[in-house]
């Protein structure tokens, strides 16, 4: 129930609650008085849920309340539900404010205590000139949904969805617009949404949508631009070209938009929007059959773009990102998740590429973040550092490059850094799932397990068959004891990965710790009969035998490791499962070995 404080209700109420202080009629959450970033539609949704506290709000009532007058889907809460609890800092399994019951609602399970505001405000509070900046930007925000394809045939779906990527490409090498990432958007892919109630709830100040139909040798495109605080379109046309003209839709696209939005560009920013990353249309619409087949992130999708890619390459030697796809392509391949190929292989080749893609171009932010990567590899700290900050100023919108960039900071210990650019990527790509899993990660790595099972619960909300989520809350879970629970999401995580050597080690290291010996020892034992046939790092066998206190056998394990210089040990310096080595001079000794004596 609510409490009240004072014996006449004011004009304007404000609520209290644990640390927070929500002001309806601002739009403001306040946590210890400091701005805490939400959506319009997700404060309105909170001001509901906080009105009715203790009772359950069904979720018809909340869809009329906060989007009264607007058909919107049941998915519109559903997201704004989760970003809600993230700002709260609470999981759907564990709610402290917000309680789901089940095929109804949710209830604000918090006490609440309604308090009056102090007196009338010209400004907010927490209205600095880094807000004034925050609302500046949100005047020049853009999220590009998936363009509908309209073809019975599903052979042209490479083309919606590349154009889409283009778009967001282009736009987002512009720094006085803030463009939603590509797998934040895609996740409306295919949805019957309202895109107004969409990028309400992403907190931008238009939305494209676009319709595409391919007739031959021709394309159909319509596209609309949306200003979301009003509803009225912004700008609107239907281009009718030959698919040789593709190139030239885009880049007009991509002008109105900048346009349509005021936003003034400097001389180079006028080359950007101009710049065509190859002359053949043939060469550009098979890059864009590799990237869709990249994206659906499967080892055969890879291998299927690696295909594409190289193709591309064939018609124009000279297309940069061709090349910034196959580095992608084979620095996935050789990562921890597929382990497709041996790592020194894989990133020997990503190499290859990406120094190619950069001699074309040296402008890409892509390749300079998958630059930063293959020195990560080499070890080559510094260089390493360099790249992220040059893809982040090439393309200040890459959220994969602050992403990247934030777990860099982290494997260096500076925390406080990693944090701010973690959050910064989640800004930028709200809904991408390894974006969110990364502050699991960050909280992991620096002994915060109750907060890394926390997010890691949150990603999950947003999909329950992210095998990796399903992964980390199993580590995280070990930490604090809870080893039943952490087998359990190791099967499910096996289970959807197609049983990667990294999933296969994992529960090795949770007998270990659990007093299950024998059944660590049947965990080595099918690492080494898997080893015979592909790739297992030395490093998922080296943690185990740190588990069963085989210090002597984890050593040599380790220096295995730094042989074939294994991806896991960017996370020597702060990995927890290494802890009970770290008194041992054998250590100090690896860390001086790959440059993190630090």
């Amino acid at each position: 129930m609510i409490v009240r404080d004072f014996e006449s209700v004011p004009a304007k109420l404000l609520y209290e609650f644990a640390p927070y202080l929500l002001d309806p009629a601002e739009r403001l959450l306040l946590r210890h008085g400091e701005p805490v970033p939400l959506t319009p539609k997700a404060c309105d949704t909170l001001r509901v849920l906080v009105e009715n506290c203790g009772r359950t709000v069904e979720k018809d009532e909340l869809l009329k309340e906060v989007w009264p007058g607007t058909f919107v889907e049941e998915g519109n809460l559903t997201v704004t539900i989760f970003m809600l609890r993230k700002a709260l800092g609470e999981g759907k399994s564990e709610p402290k404010f917000i309680q789901t019951v089940p095929r109804r609602g949710y209830r604000f399970i918090a006490p609440v205590t309604e308090v009056p505001s102090p007196a009338p405000r010209a400004s907010r509070p927490g209205s600095t000139a880094q807000q004034q900046a925050g609302d500046e930007a949100e005047r020049v925000s853009v999220a590009v949904l998936p363009l509908m394809n309209l073809n019975a045939d599903a052979s042209a779906e490479y083309l919606s969805d590349g154009i889409t990527e283009s778009i967001i490409n282009t736009l987002s090498q512009l720094p006085a617009l803030r463009v939603l990432a590509r797998s934040t958007v895609f996740r409306y892919k295919n949805l019957d949404i309202d895109p107004i109630s969409v990028g309400r709830e992403m907190n931008v100040r238009a939305v494209l949508t676009g319709r595409l139909i391919q007739l031959e040798d021709r394309l159909i495109i319509r596209t609309e631009l949306v200003d979301t605080t009003n509803g009225c379109q912004m700008w609107g046309a239907q281009y009718d070209r030959q698919t040789s003209d593709l190139l030239s839709v885009q880049e007009e696209i991509s002008r109105q938009i900048s346009e349509k939005l005021r936003t003034k560009l400097s001389g180079a920013e006028e080359e950007r929007l101009a710049k065509r990353p190859t002359t053949s249309t043939e060469a550009y619409q098979t890059y864009l059959k590799g990237r869709y087949h990249w994206n659906k992130r499967r080892q055969e999708g890879i291998e299927k773009g690696i295909e594409y890619f190289g193709q591309a390459i064939a018609l124009d030697p000279n297309y940069a990102l061709a090349y910034a796809g196959l580095a992608d392509s084979y620095a996935l391949l050789g990562a921890v998740e597929y382990a497709a190929l041996p790592p020194v292989e894989a990133m020997q080749r990503a190499r290859e590429a990406t120094l190619k893609a950069l001699e074309i171009d040296d402008t890409l932010a892509e390749a300079h973040a998958s630059l930063a990567y293959v020195h990560i590899f080499d070890w080559n700290w510094t260089e390493a550092e360099r790249a992220y900050r040059r893809s982040i100023e090439l393309n200040p919108s890459y959220a994969t490059a602050h992403h990247w960039y934030a777990h860099y900071l982290t494997a260096m210990g500076r925390q406080t850094e990693a944090v701010i650019r973690m959050q910064r990527a989640l800004e930028l790509d709200p809904l991408s799932l390894p974006v969110n899993s990364g502050m699991g990660w960050h909280y992991y790595l620096t002994r915060q397990y109750d907060e890394a099972i926390h997010e890691y619960r949150k990603t999950l909300e947003l999909s329950e068959n992210f095998y990796m989520a399903h992964f980390l809350v199993g580590m995280a879970l070990e930490q604090v004891g809870r080893f039943d629970e952490a087998l359990a999401s190791y099967e499910r995580a096996i289970a959807l990965s197609g049983a990667s050597p990294a999933m296969l080690a994992a529960p090795g290291h949770a007998y270990a710790l659990s007093g299950r010996r024998e059944e660590a020892r049947a965990v080595l034992a099918s690492l080494h009969a898997l080893a015979a046939r592909q790739f297992v790092s030395p490093y998922h066998v080296a943690v185990i035998h740190a588990a069963l206190g085989e210090t002597d056998q984890a050593f040599d394990w380790l220096s295995r490791a730094c042989d074939v210089q294994s991806e896991a040990l960017i996370w020597f310096a702060v990995d927890p499962m290494l802890d009970a080595l770290r008194p041992d001079p054998r250590f100090a000794r690896i860390m001086a070995r790959i440059g993190l004596d630090f």
